[in-house]
């Protein structure tokens, strides 16, 4: 049996561990604001620039092509024909922490599932947080390739961040030719919901949600619908992924304050029940003590 010491220590010992929960569940409790409002405010503006290229993706299409070309630059974008089909892309966002419930879990599995489905093909990876990349970077398989790599970033992303990530895609997507870049993230739905999200970023053959808005009126572009495609498709894919890091944060900031409320109410639980344990073990060591005392007495008696 336990001495009344040993108890003691374990409840001093839970007892601290639920004040970092708590302190922990509070810092996330007042992130996830600041976070929700940068997501919201992100939303509007991805959604509009989607809208943009969805309204000129016919018209680019339907330019006739240089006779030294096989394929478009918007082309490529959009459709893809002429890229290596065993070249892809993976783009795997994970939080840099742990602490987080299933949140970190969930991406990697989905991403082992993924790579063992393309394991014939060469995987270029882009890992976003510490978790994700530290977990990939223990594949020793010469098909799976890590070409970026971001950490510490959260919980203060901004759009530098998203430059910088939506620049690396576009880059070894045209350089390397792959055939598409797949991402997979936890998307935030709510304080208590996060929603595994696993889509197809380029090409972009079909806009997710997204239908342009038509109407009899005619337009004038200048330079050109070309120019201005070229100019949005870089600004779309940066803007997209902002708000994807955005959606990211917050489901990863809800995920943490969860877990550590979890986690501290079953530190309060624990420590009632040590509580009742330490109550025993003294009233058990208060009897054998008097019965001690009786039988002492007795044997004078006797």
């Amino acid at each position: 049996m336990e001495s009344l010491r040993d108890i003691r220590q374990n409840i001093k010992a839970i007892k601290s561990t639920q004040q970092i929960m708590q302190t922990m569940k509070m810092i996330s409790s007042a992130r996830i604001r600041k976070a929700q409002q940068a997501m919201d405010n992100a939303r509007p503006f991805a959604t509009k620039m989607l809208e943009m290229v969805a309204d000129l993706k016919q018209e680019v299409l339907a330019m006739p092509l240089p006779q030294d070309e096989k394929e478009s630059w918007a082309s490529r974008f959009l459709l893809n024909k002429t890229a290596d089909p065993h070249k892809i892309g993976l783009v795997v966002i994970t939080g840099d922490k742990g602490l987080a419930g299933s949140f970190n879990a969930v991406v990697l599995r989905a991403a082992v599932a993924f790579l063992k489905k393309n394991q014939d093909k060469e995987v270029f990876v882009f890992c976003i947080g510490k978790k994700g990349r530290d977990f990939i970077s223990r594949f020793r398989k010469k098909n799976i390739q890590i070409v970026y790599s971001s950490v510490g970033i959260f919980p203060k992303v901004n759009y530098a961040h998203a430059e910088l990530l939506g620049e690396a895609i576009l880059k070894e997507y045209f350089e390397r030719h792959l055939s598409c870049v797949t991402l997979i993230y936890n998307d935030f739905k709510s304080m208590g919901v996060q929603r595994l999200v696993e889509v197809n970023m380029l090409p972009f053959s079909a806009l997710p949600a997204v239908q342009a808005k038509k109407d009899n009126t005619e337009f004038l572009f200048d330079p050109g619908v070309k120019e201005i495609f070229n100019i949005l498709v870089p600004r779309l894919m940066k803007a997209n992924m902002y708000r994807i890091l955005l959606e990211s944060q917050a489901a990863n900031l809800a995920a943490t304050m969860n877990a550590m409320d979890a986690a501290s109410k079953n530190a309060g639980e624990l420590v009632e029940s040590l509580g009742v344990k330490l109550n025993k073990v003294r009233q058990a060591g208060i009897t054998n003590e008097i019965l001690d005392i009786v039988n002492g007495a007795e044997a004078l008696n006797n």
